[in-house]
């Protein structure tokens, strides 16, 4: 074989081999997509999130939300402990990932530093849009934190 022959002979092989590692990486890609777009478990990791400068040091406590999704009916349950007051109300807000957002529903919440959240949510079609691409977050606030001590954001669980 010359030299040529060779050299196009590895062009060929090399070309082959790009085209069949591009076409797995495409299908992995779809693949992935359509699990997260289909995903019916979601989670969320409270954490203190300061909503001023002046909250910063006064916010504390931990929890977990675990979201069920049935057709657009939202199931949420969750617990949380450890806050600097009693928790005064829990919300389901429409946000990216550190930013806030309105309102989307209400939770029930223990009035307590550590307790339970539960809600059943039928959801829009907007609003289920929105879970999927992790722009739901859930939002604890407390006696001394009223614009918000504990947050974390909803995300496909695997």
């Amino acid at each position: 074989m010359t030299p040529a022959k060779l050299v196009n002979t590895l062009r060929r092989v090399f070309s082959l081999c790009f085209s069949l590692a591009i076409l797995v990486c495409v299908i992995s890609f779809n693949q992935n997509t359509a699990r997260a777009a289909e995903a019916n478990g979601f989670r969320a990791r409270l954490s203190p999130m300061p909503t001023t400068p002046q909250t910063k040091n006064t916010i504390t406590g931990s929890g977990e939300a675990l979201v069920s999704l049935t057709g657009n009916t939202l199931t949420l349950t969750g617990a949380f402990a450890g806050m600097s007051s009693v928790a005064t109300m829990a919300h389901i807000h429409n946000g990216p990932p550190a930013q806030p957002g309105p309102v989307v529903a209400a939770l029930t919440a223990t009035e307590a530093t550590d307790g339970e959240l539960t809600a059943k949510i039928e959801l829009t079609d907007e609003q289920l849009m929105a879970l999927k691409e992790n722009a739901l977050y859930v939002q604890i606030h407390s006696a001394t934190n009223p614009a918000g001590e504990l947050r974390g954001w909803l995300f496909a669980q695997p």
